[in-house]
């Protein structure tokens, strides 16, 4: 019976959904702790590896992984995998492009409306029963019309560029290559990074972690943002460097972050962001609700299944290596 390893921990109501999604013919084991040393000793028996969360697949790794035949992605980013050990012993990878974008795109727009309305810090204040309607609320701001750049346009960029159309927003975005089939479609501008930070009145991250975006917002960059201009982030942690966004935040130079994704995961109790009231926090949540996280699974065991199989032509569309 082949043997599936998963890297997540789960429990509860995600472990049942797991369980569910587990072909027949399968055992699936999970990682008994979130360590490397788990990892390395667990890692020798199994025929896949279903790679979620935060532990990373080195070349040591595959090195104590003599069945693997495959190497499965439950979500979409890549920063956690050394792809040229993977591609160099010739394991084939799978990943399900997009099977989560819908949520990451509506999260990122939860979180720069949450932003503009101050919105936990109002909730707080309510609670608190300090009824000031017209003090709190012209200390907060709409959509409409605001300038948002975009800084990636993958799925999940395109599908908050959707999302936004019907707050009549100007739409600045950059990425890797132009995008001219969107611009007409959407009327976005494309930008390079310096132009899209110095005139975007919102910048929302939705760019992958590599060695050329790894601390893409530091302070030089934040420099260059509007002052009171509000900061997104639903990619990757590395993105940011967490200490210079928070002086920015304690300045005054950025109004207000909405931050899912996290430099250290679970975020340290000496947090720079924590104790700030213009920041609203999330657990690396975006991507995961109800839906998404039963389909991520689905089509992650799906792809094991049929490659087990070799029905390889019907997971194609899904090998990255």
């Amino acid at each position: 019976m082949a043997i599936i390893l998963g890297t997540n921990k789960y429990s509860g109501k995600p472990l049942e959904i797991v369980e569910k999604e587990v072909p027949a013919g399968f055992t699936y084991r999970m990682l008994e702790e979130q360590t490397d040393e788990c990892f390395l000793k667990s890692v020798a028996d199994a025929d896949y590896i279903l790679a979620g969360g935060r532990m990373k697949i080195t070349a040591e790794l595959l090195d104590h992984a003599k069945k693997l035949k495959m190497i499965q992605r439950s979500g979409v980013g890549l920063d956690s995998l050394d792809l040229d050990s993977i591609k160099k012993r010739g394991i084939p990878l799978y990943v399900n492009q997009g099977v989560n974008t819908q949520s990451l795109a509506e999260h990122t727009l939860l979180l720069i409306l949450a932003s503009l309305r101050r919105l936990t810090e109002i909730h707080q204040n309510t609670v608190k029963g300090i009824w000031k309607k017209q003090e709190q609320g012209v200390c907060t701001d709409e959509l409409h019309g605001k300038t948002v750049g975009i800084i990636g346009m993958g799925n999940s960029g395109r599908a908050l560029a959707h999302l936004m159309q019907p707050f009549h927003v100007n739409i600045l975005y950059t990425s890797r290559t132009r995008k001219i089939a969107l611009e007409d479609e959407m009327g976005l501008c494309f930008k390079t990074l310096e132009e899209l930070l110095r005139e975007s009145d919102i910048v929302a991250l939705c760019c992958a972690l590599n060695e050329k975006t790894a601390g893409m917002i530091n302070k030089d960059s934040i420099d260059l943002m509007k002052t009171g201009a509000i900061l997104v982030n639903t990619a990757r942690g590395g993105l940011v460097v967490t200490n210079h966004l928070a002086d920015a935040l304690k300045s005054g130079k950025l109004a207000f972050a909405g931050i899912d994704v996290h430099e250290v995961e679970p975020i340290p109790d000496d947090y720079p962001l924590k104790s700030l009231n213009n920041v609203i926090l999330t657990p690396h949540i975006a991507g995961i609700t109800a839906s998404s996280f039963r389909t991520m699974m689905h089509d992650a065991f799906r792809n094991i299944e049929l490659f087990e199989k070799g029905d390889l032509q019907e997971i194609e569309d899904f090998r990255y290596l």
